[in-house]
């Protein structure tokens, strides 16, 4: 394990390299979209003593792999793989709530889930607790949705808050419920956030906030999805008014490509040179795909550990069903899938088509199909290959993802960190920065602060 501080220099070069090579051994995990399991022969590359291995544990055994968990006795070729991944694991500092946050917490507003009181609280609490907003004139929450984020900062730092949201009915919603006692210090702003819109930003402050020039700025984002958190580093990077950065990356797997011939091509990542000189060889680079990106922001291993053994044989058969559904369409198919009343154990040609819709292109849209002989005899055949072993496999393949969610996070997080730190070396702007993590990742998997401030 690796450590990764507020204060230490960390070699990303070293480990990048490490990680790489270690997905790109085993990426026939992860390297397909979820579906697609069956059809991409990943049962069939499941080595045997693995599977034997995984036989024989107790579901408290098998809740606790994706922690860590080695056992002597299971084969050289497991072990392997599970201390390798440990080796790569790496140890971030720790948000820890204080007092205000439980206390928030336990004052939930009326429409706020718990995942999402949990979200707003730590970044808040954070933000409180590095003194972000203390020297900002102005506070820019990045997607501001609702806007509980941006009240609840104005409410514990005293800031004015500019909420920036692409969509124009959470802006109106956010606009209906600011008091007039806020309605000043906290504004919104109805705006689609892309690296041309920084002029546009620090317009909109000073036109708000009674011409307030030269702005200081700390920019913030609960959900910071797909490219949105590379265009606030880019804003933080670039923008002298901005002094400090705290966001919360998500929904990795939303980055747009490069263009739609090459969807597992995209422009913000890999960001650092570190990582695209590694990926230079061609071969490395196969892990780069939105099934990669998609396993670094789904569910962690905390998560995982609860689950009880009606819970695995659950989702193992509908990960099984899915798949096996998946593995007879042809290339202009596609399948509405539809709930089950009961989801019965056993797995037969007419329980699984009595829960899915055949869709076909035809004239360039998508109408209801019967299935055909064909699919039914294929179906059929999948069925006695696999017999009673699919459901079970098909969580077999789930834990090891799960294995890998936490490596290929930090893949991604850590290359926009490198990125971050090498940008602002090359423009001669000393930083403070920091990945800090939740305690809770088991309530949300969007467990990471990305921090960053500016050292004058």
């Amino acid at each position: 394990m690796v450590h990764f501080t507020e204060t230490f220099l960390f070699d990303y070069a070293d480990y990048l390299s490490a990680v790489v090579k270690f997905l790109y051994k085993y990426k026939w995990i992860f390297c397909y979209n979820n579906t697609k399991f069956i059809r991409c022969g990943v049962l069939e590359q499941i080595p045997t003593d693995w599977i034997s291995d995984l036989n024989n544990v107790s579901n408290e055994e098998f809740n606790h792999i994706p922690l860590g968990l080695i056992k002597d006795t299971w084969c050289n070729s497991f072990r392997e793989f599970l201390l390798e991944l440990k080796s790569l694991q790496v140890q971030y500092d720790a948000h820890q709530n204080n007092d205000q946050d439980d206390k928030y917490r336990k004052q939930i507003r009326k429409g706020i889930n718990p995942k999402k009181s949990y979200e707003i609280e730590n970044l808040c609490g954070f933000i409180e607790s590095v003194k972000l907003a203390k020297d900002a004139t102005v506070c820019i929450d990045f997607g501001s949705g609702l806007g509980y984020l941006s009240e609840l900062v104005h409410e514990r730092c005293g800031v004015k808050v500019l909420g920036i949201e692409g969509d124009v009915a959470l802006v109106e919603t956010c606009n209906n419920r600011s008091t007039a006692s806020t309605t000043k210090a906290v504004q919104y702003c109805h705006h689609y956030i892309t690296d041309a819109s920084f002029g546009f930003i620090e317009q909109q402050c000073s036109d708000r906030f009674n011409n307030l020039l030269p702005h200081q700025a700390a920019v913030v984002g609960l959900h910071a999805c797909a490219d949105l958190s590379i265009t606030a580093i880019n804003c933080f990077l670039h923008c002298e008014w901005v002094q400090s950065l705290a966001i919360m990356p998500c929904c990795y797997h939303r980055m747009k490509p490069l263009d739609e011939k090459a969807p597992n091509e995209f422009r913000n990542f890999p960001l650092s040179q570190e990582l695209r000189t590694i990926l230079l060889d061609g071969k490395h680079s196969e892990i780069i795909c939105r099934s990669f990106l998609r396993l670094g922001c789904q569910q962690t291993s905390a998560r995982w550990k609860t689950r009880t053994v009606e819970q695995h044989h659950q989702h193992g058969r509908i990960m099984f069903r899915r798949g096996l559904i998946d593995a007879v369409l042809e290339h202009n198919e596609s399948v509405r899938v539809g709930k089950l009343k009961q989801m019965p154990e056993e797995v037969t040609v007419d329980i699984l088509l009595e829960q899915f819709t055949l869709l076909k292109e035809v004239d360039g849209t998508m109408q209801e199909c019967p299935w055909t002989d064909h699919h039914r005899e294929r179906i059929a055949a999948l069925l006695e290959k696999y017999g009673t072993e699919g459901p079970k496999l098909a969580e077999y393949v789930e834990c090891l993802q799960t294995c890998l969610q936490s490596v290929c996070e930090n893949v991604i997080l850590l290359d926009r960190m490198c990125y971050l730190e090498r940008e602002a070396n090359q423009s001669g702007i000393k930083i403070h920065r920091n990945l800090v993590r939740l305690r809770d990742d088991g309530l949300s998997p969007r467990c990471f602060i990305f921090y960053a401030t500016k050292v004058q």
